[in-house]
């Protein structure tokens, strides 16, 4: 008696035991799967706020350079830079092409005439486009993928900050302003897109398209 009581016992706190590593394994596998659904949610929210807030706007094409000047404004206000990516139809513009006008350092009236009032773009990616992500059919595609099925450019991705100016200046009613950025593209561009990305947990998100016909 006393040994099947002894078994019982044993029988029990095994059991005991399964139930609780099966319930510490489903409580950790649905904290994983509630902490993923958290990040999606946060992820599309962020998504949908940087698509509403930046702004593109065309100020000039000159043929001759062919340089291609662009406005771009936060909705926000805020010091928040800007994240670009330029296809011209053959290949992605490296970010030594495209600079930023910083007005309280021009001392000519004269834009980009010098190193001085002009600065280079900062590269915060370059490489394959299945890095880069766009949400795409209701889901989160790799760039490569979306590019080949809208048939744009295939190949090495550039994708460029370019600073906000307000974040170098005391004045806080500067980050309403525009920001103006100078493009210089390759002579046989025959139309530009100029792809608007955010980062989110280090990684490249398409949030934006403005395609520029030039010719």
């Amino acid at each position: 008696m006393y040994v099947k009581g002894q078994s019982e016992l044993l029988t029990v706190i095994m059991y005991i035991g399964l139930a609780l590593v099966v319930g510490v394994t489903m409580l950790s596998y649905f904290s994983s799967v509630i902490s993923s659904y958290n990040d999606q949610v946060l992820l599309s929210n962020h998504i949908q706020y940087e698509a509403s807030n930046v702004i593109v706007n065309v100020i000039s094409y000159d043929v001759g350079a062919s340089t291609l000047w662009l406005l771009l404004k936060r909705v926000d206000g805020s010091r928040n830079g800007f994240f670009i990516a330029v296809d011209t139809g053959s290949q992605y513009i490296s970010c030594s092409k495209i600079y930023v006008y910083y007005p309280h350092l021009d001392d000519d009236g004269i834009l980009c005439n010098s190193n001085n009032d002009c600065v280079e773009s900062i590269t915060i990616f370059s490489g394959s486009m299945d890095k880069v992500y766009i949400p795409w059919e209701g889901s989160l595609s790799d760039f490569l993928s979306y590019s080949k099925a809208m048939g744009y450019t295939i190949g090495n991705m550039h994708i460029c900050r370019i600073e906000n100016i307000c974040a170098y200046s005391d004045n806080t009613g500067i980050c309403n302003e525009n920001i103006i950025a100078k493009l210089n593209l390759p002579g046989d561009t025959k139309v530009a897109r100029i792809f608007i990305v955010t980062l989110y947990s280090n990684k490249p998100y398409i949030v934006g398209l403005y395609e520029v016909l030039l010719e």
